[in-house]
């Protein structure tokens, strides 16, 4: 069963009104009397029904499918939802939408097709439809399916509105395409039908059908649109398989192509043979490597689902240069004629026994996670049980205690009435005295029954979360429970870890939380480049990496960050945020050459980041003391300048070079550290590095 996802102009717009009238297209609404054997369909209504489990329903007979000839009109059977009539389902759902204004586009339109073989009978067609809309929790919406006869493929149309009937609010489908296609899969198991290949695939594991990821699946949309390049490497990733064949396959590439009797491309074939590999010709003068993986057929995939640029995976491999000794590129011979590869250096080692273990362990953590929801609620059936025979038994205890003080009140004001001996005023006063002692009596009983409940609700042992549980499993020797504790222990690591670096290392981020994606901007004095992982590193012109945008903040690969690409990431991350910013990072020197930066910048930090007072720089700091000082930047393509070091600031040295003259030195030229304030030191610029000299003082 293939599903597709058809766009609004395959359908002539978005409207309810044409939606409609193109999936119902052909529909004889005339001949619809039970019973009439000429009729393409026979109607069940019921306008009262208004929930998913009496739907009002135009269906077809079970078997109108099967005696209905291949010149059967387009729209076989229809069947409707949570409207009151076809006629007026449009209307309906249009009413419905206008409820919400918010919603751009409150239609949604998708297709079940069956390949040719397959006739399922209408009423399983329908089945197949609600358990997509109940995938796509669109079960209590209104819907219409419309089941078309007029190509040789069977195929149903469901036209859904978003928006809830009832609650007008608009439904958020994420991952629309992956949710159908994971639904598609589980219908053909449940129906039996045979398996089509999408985003999802079923596999056969002793016996039990899985639904998993088919990671080699293509998309043929998206491979017209990119001109047929129908590889795409979403197994493993490019990088690891990159990094893979820089390796043992690199190092038996070039002794091969070193050897005297290497004359030929079969050679590189073969060897590339042995390691699973295959040299392809990509076209446009290009090479391509990829890995031969036929044990994926028996689940399913191509025999080749990696592949990457030849000059990736082994950069010494140029094809012009080959060709000038080989002469044009050959294809290998056919795989009957190529050594067998060694699985033992394969990039793929059986994966067919890898998802295998993997199935196994989920199927053992699925039924662990049972078996804890099962004791789960015999535990709080218990409780509940316990708590309320609990309740009954003291509760009454409890108010008894309260009516003995109550009656103990009230005998004493009893006697105190009877008491002739007692003055009007005197009895007020004994009245209101055993008043007080009735309610200090009362809130002492009061305290003592709250800390008598709290006891007792120790008394029952507590209901163990999930970890508590696995743990207890796990001490008892259960290896499915093991094997979850152990996960958690190391999901617990990676956790941490990854806490611990994103903590250590040096970083600009708003101060409000923001997630926002990479940026890919053209600046002046920086170049772009996206890289794997989707963030955007951006450089210098002449290649010296300023900043990384990683999207919810901004950082720096190197441990030394020049003041250029500090001003520029400063000046970026206001400009993407558009507020304070924070400063992170366990090196001191770089959050305080940081906030410096940003102050000089007028930049806005939050939190203890940020300034006390603007800072002097050391050029103030020379001007305010020597007002005739004669200042300059040092060349830094080529010079020679000793003296001592006067002032220091976020950016500057500044070293006193004699007869006034005073020199600023880059901080970040001169490193992380650099020389301290009186030191006298001899720096020498040349050849585009710097060295710094300490000069010892004289001895007198």
């Amino acid at each position: 069963m293939i599903v597709k996802v058809p766009t609004a102009r395959q359908h002539g717009g978005s409207s309810f009104q044409s939606l409609a009238s193109y999936i119902t297209a052909g529909f004889n609404r005339a001949n619809t009397t039970t019973g009439n054997t000429n009729s393409k369909a026979e109607v069940k209504s019921d306008t009262k029904a208004t929930s998913w489990e009496r739907l009002t329903q135009y269906i077809s007979r079970d078997h109108a499918l099967q005696q209905s000839s291949g010149k059967s009109d387009k729209t076989l059977a229809i069947e409707i939802g949570n409207v009151a009539s076809l006629d007026t389902a449009a209307a309906e759902m249009k009413l419905v939408a206008s409820y919400n204004l918010r919603v751009d586009n409150p239609t949604l339109h998708y297709i079940l097709s069956w390949p040719e073989h397959e006739q399922p009978a209408a009423a399983q067609i329908f089945d197949a439809a609600r358990a997509s809309l109940q995938a796509l929790g669109l079960a209590a919406h209104q819907y219409i399916v419309a089941i078309h006869g007029n190509t040789d493929n069977l195929h149903a149309h469901i036209a859904v509105n978003r928006v809830h009937p009832t609650t007008y609010k608009a439904a958020r489908i994420e991952w629309l395409h992956k949710t159908l296609h994971r639904a598609a899969r589980e219908i053909e198991i449940k129906h039996g039908w045979s398996h089509d290949s999408g985003l999802f695939k079923v596999i056969e594991l002793k016996g039990v059908k899985y639904v998993v990821p088919n990671t080699a699946y293509v998309d043929p949309e998206q491979a017209k649109v990119q001109g047929g390049a129908a590889q795409f490497e979403t197994w493993h990733g490019e990088q690891s398989l990159e990094t893979w064949c820089r390796g043992e396959p690199a190092s038996a590439l070039r002794q091969v192509l070193a050897a005297p009797e290497t004359n030929n491309w079969q050679a590189i074939h073969n060897t590339l043979a042995n390691f699973g590999l295959a040299l392809r010709d990509s076209g446009g003068g290009g090479m391509r490597v990829q890995v031969l993986a036929d044990e994926m057929s028996e689940l399913g995939a191509p025999s080749s689902v990696i592949s990457l640029k030849a000059s990736k995976a082994f950069r010494f491999l140029k094809r012009a240069e080959l060709e000038q000794r080989f002469g044009p590129f050959i294809s290998a011979s056919l795989p009957s004629d190529l050594p067998a590869p060694q699985t033992a250096k394969s990039y793929l080692r059986d994966p067919a026994k890898r998802l295998e273990r993997k199935l196994e362990r989920r199927a053992l953590r699925d039924a662990l996670f049972q078996r804890f929801q099962e004791e789960q609620t015999q535990a709080r059936e218990w409780h509940a049980l316990a708590s309320k025979r609990i309740k009954t038994e003291f509760n009454t205890a409890d108010a008894a205690r309260r009516s003995a003080l109550q009656r103990d009140y009230q005998q004493k004001r009893t006697a105190i009435k009877a008491d002739a001996a007692l003055s009007s005023r005197a009895k007020q006063q004994a009245y209101m005295l055993a008043k007080l002692t009735m309610l200090q009596a009362r809130q002492q009983l009061d305290e003592q029954i709250k800390r008598q409940r709290a006891e007792r609700k120790t008394l029952l042992p507590a209901l163990l979360t999930w970890r508590q549980w696995v743990e207890q499993q796990a001490l008892a020797g259960d290896e499915a429970a093991i094997s979850a504790l152990r996960g958690m222990v190391y999901q617990a690591g990676r956790e941490r870890r990854a806490a611990e670096k994103e903590e250590s290392e040096n970083a600009i981020l708003p101060a409000q939380p923001a997630l926002t994606e990479p940026l890919v901007r053209k600046l002046k004095q920086l170049v772009w480049r996206v890289e794997r992982n989707g963030n955007v590193a951006y450089n210098f012109n002449n290649g010296d990496q300023a900043f990384i945008d990683a999207g919810e903040r901004l950082l720096f690969a190197r441990a030394e960050v020049s003041d250029a690409a500090l001003a520029l990431s400063l000046q970026y991350a206001q400009d993407k945020w558009r507020g304070p910013l924070l400063l992170r990072g366990g090196d001191r020197l770089f959050k305080a050459r940081a906030a410096a930066m940003a102050a000089e910048l007028g930049i806005a930090l939050a939190g203890r980041d940020k300034p006390a007072a603007m800072p002097v720089s050391a050029e103030q700091q020379l001007r305010a003391k020597f007002p005739s000082a004669d200042i300059s930047h040092a060349k830094i393509q080529a010079g020679n300048y000793s003296g001592k070091i006067v002032t220091q600031d976020a950016r500057y040295f500044a070293l006193a070079v004699g007869g006034g003259q005073y020199v600023l030195h880059e901080r970040s030229a001169l490193g992380a550290s650099g020389p301290s304030v009186g030191e006298r030191v001899t720096i020498v610029y040349r050849d585009g590095g710097v060295v710094v000299t300490t000069r010892k003082p004289r001895e007198r």
